[in-house]
């Protein structure tokens, strides 16, 4: 079975949750897709597994070669159709630097191949959101991160804001470490990671 046949069984309002080796906690509650080392979480038949194995004791309902030159995270997000708006990541930082990055990197490609506003999570730290208009609550750290040259508005309860239209540079540290205190309203002309440190608060 494809990834985009089993995601047919659900509307495309649905929150996708993807589950990676490094799983700890979250929820289970399908849609699932386990990535190679997280379906060793998996409970029963639940989801979709799919992956090469390398981290696995379970067979992947998809199988991937083990040389390839992309990851089983890029592979999973491409497959999940353009419809779809809603992703939350677990098990997917920590450990080795290098897929984090990478790991992003992915999340920022399909935040850029979304026919919709979007948004992907990775757990509770990091949020992705496509190009468009966003509000979000927060109570203390939080930096904007932008992977490509994005022009955006910051305002509402931060400290540091962008009330005109601002230019913020790939890994430009003029987004690191602002303070919320509250709404926080985002408007941006391309996908950004809003990073957030600390607790976190968002509705």
């Amino acid at each position: 079975m494809k990834i985009s046949e089993y995601l047919d069984n659900f509307t495309p309002d649905t929150l996708i949750s993807i589950i990676g080796p490094l799983y700890r906690s979250g929820p289970m509650q399908e849609p699932l897709l386990f990535v190679d080392g997280g379906s060793n979480c998996r409970v029963g038949n639940a989801g979709l597994s799919v992956g090469d194995g390398d981290s696995s004791v379970c067979p992947m309902d998809i199988p991937l070669p083990t040389d390839k030159d992309y990851s089983d995270l890029a592979f999973a997000l491409k497959s999940i159709p353009a419809n779809y708006s809603s992703v939350c990541l677990y098990g997917f930082l920590g450990k080795r630097r290098d897929h984090e990055y990478f790991n992003l990197g992915a999340a920022h490609q399909f935040l850029e191949s979304r026919s919709q506003p979007s948004t992907i999570r990775f757990e509770q730290t990091i949020i992705g959101y496509t190009a468009g208009t966003w509000s979000f609550h927060r109570e203390g750290l939080f930096s904007i991160l932008s992977l490509k040259d994005a022009w955006l508005t910051l305002h509402g309860d931060c400290r540091y804001q962008c009330r005109d239209r601002t230019r913020f540079r790939a890994l430009d540290s003029l987004g690191l470490s602002n303070v919320g205190h509250g709404e926080i309203h985002l408007q941006t002309e391309n996908p950004v990671f809003v990073i957030h440190e600390n607790t976190f608060d968002s509705r």
